[in-house]
């Protein structure tokens, strides 16, 4: 999915994570605006400190995304 407006890519297409600050928005607009966004979603499946849960959001991201 391609948005005009990259605030709203970020905010639909990353929502399973949280910014805990300005730094953490922008970080989230930059990943959801790059040409690597898959790749990056991908390394975080085998990231093992994330929780399952943040895995199953992850891969869903994934499936959407193709």
């Amino acid at each position: 999915m391609l948005y005009a407006n990259p605030e709203q890519q970020t905010a639909t297409e990353l929502t399973f994570f949280e910014p805990q600050s300005d730094l953490d928005k922008l970080l989230l607009e930059e990943v959801a605006n790059s040409e690597d966004l898959k790749s990056i979603l991908t390394m975080l499946l085998f990231d093992e400190t994330l929780s399952l849960t943040l895995k199953r959001q992850v891969k869903h991201q994934l499936q959407q995304l193709q």
